[in-house]
């Protein structure tokens, strides 16, 4: 949901007014249920790692979803699934299996599937949309950062005390932009407002508290091929709400998604 939720935000509100209300509200939030003693800042390297690349990553999509369409964001974003494989195998040390391989390609090829539905490679490199395309990558491979940073960071004694620091440091990332003149052009609105809503409270709060549970129950490689059925739930929503027509194609990639997180999650 977060593209169109994402996009639909934008029409009323500024990239960095996005950025800092989404960060703002997690870490307000964190900070409060995870009661007296939940520090502000972090006390270790990789938890600044952490944050700052967080910040990083929700900058550069707000500002790559601006000069792209969603359904190419929803595509190109895919790279997650590569960048989060090879930095846990880099850094976290992670075993790279046959097994891994084979679901991580499977379910890689799935999602591209799934969202290259009515696109081309000219949608992905037309001159008007390739900035917005390139932006969103960096932010998927600073997610990817994110992510192997965070499960580095020493355990904390509940996941709102682990993730308290890091969106704060997130949070302060983001605030000089909004020094930008133009980030005070926000002409709002019920809908736009809304969404923004959505946004921090269900695919900011709500969504990194998951993530950080699944952390603690797989490795991060296994956890970027699962995550790969994002596109999957999507296009299934979409159908359900909106009335979009699933075609073979969609069906076909669901197919190969979900072949793949069973070829990694029934490992061993």
């Amino acid at each position: 949901f977060t593209p169109v939720g994402t996009k639909a935000t934008l029409d009323g509100y500024s990239p960095e007014v996005v950025s800092v209300a989404r960060l703002g509200v997690a870490a307000l939030l964190f900070h409060r249920l995870g009661g007296p003693g939940t520090s502000l800042l972090p006390r270790d390297p990789w938890t600044w790692v952490a944050g700052l690349a967080l910040g990083l990553d929700f900058v550069l999509y707000n500002y790559g979803l601006r000069l792209t369409r969603a359904s190419l964001a929803g595509l190109v974003v895919n790279v997650e699934v590569a960048s989060g494989i090879l930095l846990a195998r880099l850094l976290l040390g992670e075993s790279l299996t046959g097994r891994r391989l084979a679901g991580g390609t499977l379910t890689l090829a799935g999602a591209t599937l799934v969202t290259a539905q009515g696109l081309s490679l000219g949608d992905v490199l037309a001159a008007d949309m390739r900035l917005g395309n390139a932006v969103v990558m960096l932010a998927a491979l600073a997610w990817s950062l994110y992510a192997v940073a965070q499960r580095k960071a020493p355990p904390a004694a509940s996941p709102f005390r682990l993730m308290t620091p890091i969106f704060v440091v997130a949070l302060v990332t983001t605030l000089p932009l909004l020094l930008r003149r133009a980030a005070w052009s926000n002409p709002g609105g019920a809908y736009p407002t809304i969404m923004l809503a959505v946004l921090a409270l269900a695919c900011t709060a709500g969504v990194y508290l998951v993530y950080a549970r699944s952390q603690e129950c797989l490795d991060l490689s296994v956890l970027s091929i699962v995550l790969a059925v994002i596109p999957v739930f999507a296009v299934g929503f979409a159908w359900l709400f909106l009335g979009e027509p699933v075609t073979a194609r969609v069906v076909g990639g669901g197919v190969l998604v979900l072949a793949g997180v069973l070829l990694v999650a029934t490992e061993g």
